[in-house]
């Protein structure tokens, strides 16, 4: 098989996640045209996933192109914008049709479910209200600082390696309970975030690990924060201090005024998301921590240069 006839098996394969009223021109051309209406403005990211460093060389195509999505996915939930559109890049050393099948099948699984049409190339897209993104710079100081879901499934996974039974479809039905499934698997906080706009500030999914995100936030906003990580919600078997640095689990982190804290808690129950304060926004630069009634200075997060 030949890269052509590779291209083409992979568009029919796709089949309806090609379609949609916003595609004047999609998958098959020399580039997307989108109709989009005047009153939205157009939320554009991109996450290039490398073996070895964003997941196991030897893992198997179906689990890797549904994380491909999902954690591309969760960096429109932390803009607070709608899942549109995706285009895939994918370069291999070799074709290896059976590896690639299955790749596009984790595609179209995350796809589907995230409600994400295939327009064809290298951008992850979504469209949200104009002037109503949630940007990294907006935190103020008094803010509280919340975080969505658990941390700890991704250094539990990475520690204990691959288990050949976690298929696609195995792996579904285990979210909350493997941690391959939150590894291959992350729960971009979509419709959470959309919700949230109304009321968060600053925001940022946690891609390379909270420390990180905590030092990209403020320091995008011109101010400092406090932490309690008593209040970090773990997954089982692992220790805060060893999974807040590298821990990449694609939950939401954002502030929010203390007066929203009702309506933040009302949506984390109607969406179905779990959802804590974690501590404050503070004038003073940098991030402090405590964890059991002491300051504490956890290993920072994930470099891509390192």
């Amino acid at each position: 098989m030949n890269e052509f006839e590779l291209i083409d098996q992979l568009i029919q394969s796709f089949d309806d996640l090609t379609q949609a009223d916003f595609i004047a021109t999609g998958a098959g051309d020399d580039a997307a045209v989108l109709a989009l209406p005047s009153d939205q403005q157009l939320v554009v990211s991109t996450d290039t996933l490398v073996p070895d460093l964003h997941f196991p060389s030897d893992a198997r195509g179906d689990l890797v192109g549904y994380r491909s999505v999902a954690i591309n996915v969760s960096d429109l939930a932390a803009m607070g914008a709608t899942p549109l559109g995706m285009t895939i890049a994918l370069t291999v050393e070799s074709l290896d049709g059976d590896w690639i099948t299955q790749l596009a099948y984790g595609i179209s699984v995350a796809a589907r479910e995230f409600n994400v049409k295939i327009l064809g190339g290298n951008l992850a897209r979504g469209p949200r209200p104009k002037g109503e993104a949630l940007l990294r710079s907006n935190a103020a100081i008094g803010d509280d600082i919340w975080m969505t879901g658990t941390l700890g499934a991704t250094t539990s996974y990475l520690k204990n390696g691959p288990n050949p039974d976690d298929a696609l479809e195995n792996l579904l039905v285990q979210r909350d309970t493997n941690p391959s499934a939150r590894y291959f698997m992350p729960h971009p906080r979509v419709e959470f975030g959309a919700q949230i706009r109304q009321f968060a500030r600053g925001a940022i999914d946690i891609s390379d690990g909270l420390t990180s995100e905590l030092a990209h936030l403020t320091q995008a906003s011109g101010c400092g924060a406090s932490i309690c990580l008593d209040r970090v919600p773990v997954w089982e078997g692992q220790d805060i201090l060893d999974v807040i640095g590298p821990d990449d689990s694609y939950e939401l982190l954002f502030t929010a005024d203390r007066s929203s804290r009702s309506h933040v808690l009302e949506i984390g129950f109607t969406t179905n998301t779990p959802v804590v304060i974690l501590g404050e926004v503070i004038a003073e630069p940098g991030v402090s921590y405590t964890y059991d009634g002491g300051r504490v200075s956890p290993r920072s997060g994930f470099d891509h240069f390192e």
